[in-house]
């Protein structure tokens, strides 16, 4: 007889693992990419946004120790994630206006802070898959969309981002059985 209490938020040991190894390769994925991220200027939102993500990542392996009791949090970090990252590429404009970057660019990232902000927002109030999807989203048009055509993002920062955001996405997928449990609790 199987004495082991187990509630509906208990995931399966496949769950689990799989989990685990997404985890992990997007702590592998981030650390190689933070190891050629050039340092030269201190307090470049694309430098902190680097260090942010690393931060975040750490975060999340703490919260999965935690169990049941760190999911929560997880997806309140997350949607956190998903809302800032707009915010970079709107300081990395700001900051090269002064070179005479066309102000088209301006309102293209503004625009970015409600469309990420509602999808981390949705994630939160009406299903985890908005912030798999606005996670993915972000990776493939926003990052994807600046490599090699903006003058104001580095292509360095546009491949970290959308190589971070493609495997933290499908983690974040993940783990949505996780957390939709974690709802019906």
């Amino acid at each position: 007889m199987d004495t082991r209490s187990t509630t509906p938020a208990d995931p399966t040991i496949a769950q689990e693992s799989l989990q685990t190894v997404l985890l992990t390769i997007v702590t592998l994925v981030n650390a190689w990419l933070i190891y050629r991220v050039p340092w030269q200027v201190s307090f470049d939102p694309c430098l902190v946004a680097a260090v942010a993500a690393a931060v975040t990542i750490v975060c999340l392996w703490i919260t999965r120790w935690r169990g049941l009791r760190g999911v929560n949090f997880e997806r309140n970090l997350l949607a956190l994630f998903l809302a800032g990252m707009p915010f970079v590429y709107v300081l990395r404009y700001l900051l090269s206006s002064r070179t005479g970057t066309a102000s088209f660019w301006a309102g293209v990232e503004l625009l970015g802070i409600p469309v990420f902000g509602a999808f981390a927002l949705l994630g939160l109030k009406r299903s985890p898959w908005f912030l798999a999807i606005g996670i993915l989203a972000h990776g493939l048009a926003w990052d994807l969309w600046h490599y090699r055509t903006s003058t104001y993002i580095p292509d360095w920062y546009a491949i970290f981002c959308m190589a971070v955001d493609l495997v933290l996405a499908t983690y974040v997928a993940a783990r949505v059985p996780t957390y939709l449990r974690l709802l019906r609790i």
